[in-house]
Order: structure tokens, then sequence, then C-alpha cells
């Protein structure tokens, strides 16, 4: 069972591909500061695409398994499935870019995949079929809010989150952040309004959350130091008192983006 991928699907929008799907440059030195990459393990990869009203033309969708177009086909409104396939895209561009880059022997495997993106019980996602073996050892996270989906692919268990900054983050405050964690971002973050603080936390204890999978809630996870990195922080999570977590978290385009890197 092949997915049929459009020869053009990541050329420049100029010659009527798909946008460039890199993220600011900022983030990759950011996320490479709070997680330095040993020499044996890759680079992490980040694709970012901006979500529009306009549902995706279905060219978009070509390069998706029969599996994921009948899922794709069966949400139920426009925004979901815009979401849901933004989201691929981002997954498998980070996929396309490091097989192009460090393994151009596999890129004719790209153009007429016997291989997708699967969800496991626990929600990860996961390459299933015949993957190239250096994607099958890579671990995977999608995000989608707001204006954005984005997607991160990585040698350690990872996981990644997008959050808009909106009034509501205020109100639920109590739902997912301490005082004391309030205070410990005033402190780390005095230019910012309280808006962008909370919402800063909610992505970075997102991020944990689906890094670990099984975390309990995100008043179990607290944060408990940080410090600034480059164009972002690096914020502490701690949870049952004694396990300890760095999350890379930045605010662009008012978003929240956070970016969480586990050693199995």
């Amino acid at each position: 069972m092949q997915a049929n991928f459009p020869a053009s699907a990541f050329a420049n929008v100029s010659a009527g591909g798909w946008p460039n799907l890199s993220p600011p440059p900022f983030f990759f030195s950011l996320v490479t500061a709070v997680f330095p990459v040993p020499s044996r393990h890759i680079s992490p990869l980040i694709s970012l695409l901006p979500l529009t009203k306009d549902r995706p033309q279905p060219s978009f969708a070509d390069f998706l398994s029969p599996e994921e177009w009948r899922h794709w086909q069966s949400l139920a409104s426009d925004k979901r499935q815009r979401e849901w396939l933004a989201g691929r895209i981002c997954t498998y561009d980070c996929a396309q870019r490091l097989l192009a880059t460090q393994y151009p022997d596999e890129t004719a495997r790209f153009s007429a995949r016997d291989w997708w993106l699967a969800n496991g019980e626990d929600g990860r996602p996961f390459w299933q079929g015949n993957a190239p073996a250096i994607l099958r050892d890579l671990d995977i996270s999608l995000s989608h809010g707001g204006g954005y989906a984005l997607a991160i692919i990585a040698s350690s268990r990872v996981g990644a989150d997008v959050q808009p900054c909106l009034p509501k983050v205020e109100r639920v405050a109590a739902q997912f952040a301490h005082p004391e964690e309030e205070d410990t971002l005033a402190r780390l973050l005095p230019e910012q309004e309280r808006l962008a603080r909370l919402t800063l936390l909610w992505s970075a204890k997102e991020s944990l959350r689906k890094a670990a999978t099984a975390l309990p809630g995100f008043l179990a996870m607290r944060l408990t130091d940080g410090n600034r990195a480059d164009n972002g922080w690096q914020l502490t999570l701690t949870w049952e008192d004694r396990e300890k977590a760095p999350v890379a978290a930045t605010l662009h385009d008012g978003h929240a983006f956070a970016f969480c890197l586990l050693e199995e």
C-alpha cells in the first residue's frame, strides 16, 4: 500500500508548491541551547505551518495513505480537517528534510511511500509500514493551536506544543498554575504581560506531558526554576517532588511555543 507524494510538494511558494515550513531560526538555536545534541544523536527537526481559514486544497493531501485519507475525510468540520492535515504536513516535511539532507539515497522512497504516520493506543504518533530505519529510531510530536501547526522529530522522547495567547488563559489560570509559579514567572519574564506568561507556562506543561505520556495533571507539575536562553527561556518543571525536566519555551507572533526532550 503506497502513498503517492507529489514531487513538487515542498518546492518554494514562488515555484507553485508548498511554503517553506522551516520555523524562525531561533527555534533551533533555543532548542539546541536547552537540549545540547549528543554526537550520536541527530539534531531535532522542526516544521511550522501557519493555519488559514481556507481549507487546504485536495492536492495538499495527495501524500496521505488510504487510511489517513479516510480519517481526514471523516473529520466533522473544515477546521478540524485543516488542523489535522496541517500537523501531518509538518511531520512529513520533517521526515522529507531529514532524508534529503542526511540520507539522500532514501529520498526516492519518499515519493511513493509504503509507510505512513499512525497513532498508538497512547495517542503518540509513529511511523507505520516500511519506514526508513533512521525514521523508525526517532520520536515525533505534533501540535496545533491558534494560527499555527508544528511538528518536531528527535532522537530523544519529545513533546511539542503551541498555544495562542488568548484572554481565557487568565480566566482558567487556577486550573493549571499555582500562585508561587506566577511569582516565578513574573521574576523570569518581567517584561511580559500576565497573559503571555501564563500561556507560556500552559504550553510548557503540555509539552512535558506529551514527552512523558503518563504524567499527572497540570497542577501536579510545578515550575520551580528557569533562566533566559537563546530568544526564549529554559523552564524547569518538577513533579512528584523529585523528578524534573527542562523545557525550551518562547513567544512568537502572539503564540507560546514549548519543546521538551527527555532521555529514555
